[in-house]
């Protein structure tokens, strides 16, 4: 376990670790806040069932799109570089259908789907060599359907999945560090 805590140290506190400037995270930290407020715009809800990308009504009327872990990849790469879109932009994103939603979307979920974007190797952490983590775990475990889980719950994953501050990155051939606690609380500690 020494080893590990080692490891997790050594990684969180290394220039050579991707991670957005705090200024950047402060930013998409207010983005959030404010797609989170416009119920016009959908949530993002990383739990599927060959749904990727359709939009699914909430009982209280908020749309949500099903995902994989790609929007958020997307998100971590545009913070790591210094950029976050206005709340403008993402309503354009969306009705660009320039979000992605899923690695890669079956045909069957193309054809119920209103949002097709796959994820680039723009954006792609793996192509780049990484695992994308999150810090505060973002499953669901729900066997409810999204459009009953309560929508404070699904605010909560929403800002999980999404934010920056929430994620970081290992070397993609130690993908299984980046689920191990010492190495969370190591990056932490370092934020």
């Amino acid at each position: 376990m020494a080893l590990i805590e080692q490891f997790g140290r050594a990684w969180a506190d290394s220039p050579l670790r991707p991670r957005p400037s705090p200024a950047v995270m402060a930013q998409w930290s207010a983005l959030l806040e404010a797609w989170v407020e416009d119920d016009g715009l959908p949530l993002f809800v990383r739990k599927h069932s060959g749904d990727r990308g359709s939009v699914v009504p909430h009982a209280t009327g908020r749309a949500l799109v099903p995902c994989d872990n790609s929007p958020a990849q997307w998100a971590f790469v545009m913070a790591a570089v210094g950029e976050c879109p206005t709340l403008q932009d993402i309503r354009s994103m969306f009705a660009e259908d320039a979000i992605p939603v899923a690695m890669i979307q079956k045909a069957a979920e193309r054809a119920s789907a209103t949002q097709r974007c796959t994820l680039s190797r723009q954006f792609s952490v793996n192509h780049h060599g990484w695992k994308l983590a999150h810090v505060q775990q973002i499953g669901l475990n729900e066997r409810t359907a999204i459009s009953e889980v309560p929508m404070d719950r699904l605010v909560s994953h929403f800002r999980a999945l999404m934010s920056p501050s929430n994620m970081f990155v290992v070397p993609l051939a130690w993908a299984g560090m980046a689920e191990v606690e010492p190495v969370i609380q190591a990056v932490i500690a370092s934020s």
